[in-house]
C-alpha cells in the first residue's frame, strides 16, 4: 500500500523539525536562555517579600547612602568588605535614588549571573547541556543569603576562569583566559579580599604545576608569562580605585586592608588552634550577669552541630544540617586525594597532557574550598551553608567528571568511582533542598510565605510582610517618627541598621555591627561616652542570641550599656517581640 501524497510530503518536514529540535536541545544557548527565564520568574516572584531586620540589606543601603552623602569609605564608615561591594550600589542609588527594593533586584541579578556561570562550567566538562542545567538549578533555587550574593558569584566565576585556563591547549586562547582570570581576580580583591588571596594562591599553584607537563622550558616560560599576566591585570584594575582613594584621602586605609587581612588570619588561626584563648564562657545566670561588667567580653561564637546529630538530632532539620555540615568536607577530601594521586600518576605517564584533567579537578576543588572556612569554622549555620554551596556543587561535580565519571570505558574503575561520588552528591542535593527551600534566610522563595501585606517606609522600603510583621513595623516606625526629627541620630544594637533605613535616620557609629566576639574590652565605656556626646534621639536594642549562646545576648555582654540606657532613656515598648525602643527624654 503506497503512502498518500500528504503523508509523503509531511515525512521530510517532520524529520527536519525533529532534527532542528535536536540541534536546539543539544546546544548550550537554549538551556542558558531557559535558565535565565527561570531565574527571572523565580526571583521576580519574591524579591519584594519579607523584611529581615537582622540581615545585611540595611547595612548595604545605609553604607551606600552614607558614601553617597560624601562620607569616606573605610575612614568614616566601616564597610567590613572592600570598596566594590558598595560602589555599584552607590552608582545605582545615584541614578535611581536610594532604594531597598532596587538593591534586592541587583542582588538577584548577581545570583542569575552565578547560575549562568555555573552552567557554563559544568557544560564545559560534561558536554551535556541538560545535565549542566540540572546542576545549575541548585544555585538557582537556593541562591544563598540575600545581600551577600557576591560570595557565590566570586567563587563560581574564579573557578570557571581557572577551569578554562587549565583545559586550554591553544596558546592564544590560553593568553585570553589568563587575562580574563586576572580581571576577575582583580575585581574579587576589590570586593572581598580573603577570596582574592585564596584564588591568587590557586592561580600561582596552577601555573607552577603546569611545569610538570612535558616540554619543561616552554612550560616554564608560560608559567612566568602567566603569572605576569594574571598579577599585572589584577593590579591594573586597582589603579583607578587607588587613585580615587589617594585623591580623597583614604588611601592609607584602603591599602591597609590588604596587610590587615593577614593579621586577621593569624588571629583566627590562633583562636581556632587554642580555643582557651577565646575567653571563659560566663554562665547565663543572674549572678553571672551581675559580674559581666567586671569580666572581659566572652568570645563564644557559633558552634557546629556534633557529628552525632546526623543520627540523633532532635528533629529532621537538625539532622539534615548536621549531615550537610560534614558531608561536603568528606566529599571534597576524597576528591582532593583522588585528584592528587591522578596528577602524580600523570606526571610519570607517557601520554601527552595526562596531568591536565587532574590539575583542572584540583583547581575546581580549591575554588569550592575558598568559601568553606567562613561556613565551617566561623558560621556553621544554614545561611552560610547556602553561601558556600554554589561553589561546592560546581567544584565537586566538575571534579568528579574530570576524574573519571565522564571519561573511559564502562568497566573503568575511575568511571564507576566517579559516578559513585556523583550519586552521593545527588543524595546531598536532595537533603540540601529539603533543608534550605523552607528557610527564607537562605534567599529562597520561602520569603513569600504568608506575606501579603504591603509595608511602606523611607528609602524605597516597599515590601510585602505578614500581618503581624506589618503591625510591629508600623508601630516601631510611628514611635521613631514621633520622637525624632530627620537628621537626628538613631543607633541600633547589636545589629539591625534596617531601622535607620526604613526611618531615614542617620547613625554616628562607624561600624553598625557588634557582638560578644567582636566587642573590645572598653566597649561599654566607649559606647556610653558616644551616647553622651551625640545624644541619639532613638536607641533600638535586641536581645537575640547572635551566636546561638546565652552569652551572646546584648543584655549579657553589654549589661552596663543597657543599664545606662534604661536609666537615661524612656522605654517606648517592644516591637515584633524582639526590638526594644528607647527615646531621649
Amino acid at each position: 500500500m503506497h503512502d498518500s501524497p500528504l503523508n509523503s510530503s509531511d515525512a521530510p518536514k517532520q524529520t527536519a523539525w525533529t532534527a532542528a529540535l535536536g540541534r536546539v536541545l543539544a546546544g548550550r544557548w537554549f538551556w542558558m536562555v531557559l535558565l535565565a527565564v527561570c531565574a527571572v520568574a523565580y526571583y521576580g516572584s519574591y524579591y519584594r517579600h519579607s523584611l529581615n531586620l537582622r540581615d545585611e540589606g540595611g547595612t548595604i543601603v545605609l553604607g551606600a547612602q552614607r558614601l553617597l552623602e560624601g562620607q569616606l569609605p573605610l575612614k568614616d564608615v566601616v564597610l567590613n568588605y572592600n570598596l566594590l561591594w558598595f560602589y555599584p550600589v552607590v552608582g545605582l542609588f545615584k541614578v535611581f535614588g536610594v532604594s531597598y527594593v532596587l538593591l534586592r533586584a541587583y542582588c538577584f541579578a548577581l545570583s542569575t549571573l552565578t547560575v549562568l556561570l555555573a552552567f557554563i562550567a559544568v557544560e564545559k566538562v560534561s558536554r551535556r547541556p541538560w545535565f549542566a542545567f540540572l546542576v545549575a538549578l541548585l544555585p538557582l533555587l537556593v541562591p544563598g543569603m540575600t545581600f551577600k550574593n557576591y560570595m557565590p558569584l566570586l567563587a563560581v566565576s574564579n573557578s570557571l576562569c581557572l577551569l578554562l585556563a587549565a583545559l586550554e591547549e591553544e596558546p592564544r586562547r590560553w593568553v585570553r583566559h589568563a587575562l580574563l582570570g586576572g580581571c576577575v581576580l582583580g575585581l574579587t580583591f576589590l570586593i572581598r579580599i580573603d577570596l582574592g588571596f585564596f584564588f591568587s594562591a590557586l592561580w600561582a599553584g596552577f601555573l607552577l604545576l603546569r611545569c610538570f607537563e612535558r616540554g619543561l622550558p616552554r612550560k616554564a616560560f608560560q608559567t612566568g608569562a602567566g603569572l605576569l599576566l594574571v598579577a599585572g591585570t589584577a593590579l591594573l584594575l586597582h589603579g583607578p580605585v587607588y587613585a580615587d582613594a589617594r585623591q580623597r584621602g583614604f588611601d592609607r586605609e584602603f591599602v591597609g586592608q590588604y596587610g590587615g587581612w593577614f593579621s586577621y588570619l593569624r588571629t583566627s588561626v590562633r583562636l581556632l588552634s587554642h580555643p582557651s584563648e577565646q575567653g571563659a564562657r560566663p554562665q547565663a545566670t543572674a549572678a553571672g550577669a551581675a559580674k559581666t561588667a567586671a569580666v572581659s567580653a566572652s568570645r563564644d561564637v557559633l558552634g557546629r552541630r556534633p557529628v552525632q546529630d546526623i543520627f540523633r538530632g532532635a528533629n529532621f532539620q537538625k539532622r539534615c544540617l548536621a549531615f550537610l555540615t560534614y558531608a561536603p568536607p568528606a566529599t571534597l577530601g576524597v576528591l582532593v586525594l583522588w585528584a592528587f594521586l591522578a596528577f602524580i600518576r600523570g606526571i610519570f605517564s607517557r601520554e601527552p597532557h595526562s596531568t591536565r584533567r587532574p590539575l583542572a579537578a584540583l583547581l575546581m576543588l580549591g575554588g569550592a574550598l575558598t568559601t568553606f572556612p567562613q561556613f565551617f569554622f566561623f558560621r556553621p549555620d544554614a545561611p552560610h551553608l547556602s553561601e558556600f554551596a554554589p561553589g561546592y556543587w560546581v567544584g565537586a561535580v566538575c571534579a568528579s567528571l574530570l576524574l573519571g565519571a565522564h571519561e573511559g570505558s564502562w568497566r573503568s574503575p575511575s568511571r564507576w568511582f566517579g559516578r559513585l561520588i556523583l550519586g552521593f552528591l545527588l543524595v546531598q542535593s536532595a537533603v540540601y533542598l529539603a533543608q534550605m527551600l523552607p528557610d527564607r534566610w537562605t534567599g529562597t522563595i520561602a520569603a513569600r510565605k504568608a506575606r501579603k501585606k504591603l509595608f511602606e517606609a523611607e528609602n524605597g522600603v516597599r515590601v510585602f510582610v505578614s500581618t503581624k510583621e506589618q503591625k510591629g513595623l508600623q508601630g516601631a516606625l510611628e514611635v521613631i517618627r514621633a520622637h525624632s526629627k530627620p537628621g537626628e541620630y538613631l543607633v541600633a544594637y547589636p545589629y539591625h541598621p534596617t531601622f535607620n533605613v526604613l526611618a531615614n535616620r542617620p547613625t554616628y557609629e562607624r561600624n553598625v555591627y557588634v557582638d560578644n566576639a567582636m566587642r573590645t574590652a572598653n566597649w561599654d565605656a566607649e559606647a556610653i561616652a558616644r551616647f553622651q556626646t551625640h545624644r541619639p534621639a532613638v536607641i533600638v536594642l535586641s536581645d537575640w542570641e547572635v551566636n546561638a549562646t546565652p552569652a551572646s545576648r546584648f543584655s549579657f555582654w553589654a549589661q552596663p550599656t543597657k543599664a545606662w540606657i534604661q536609666e537615661n532613656y524612656r522605654y517606648q515598648g517592644t516591637f515584633l517581640d524582639a526590638y526594644e525602643i528607647y527615646t531621649r527624654p
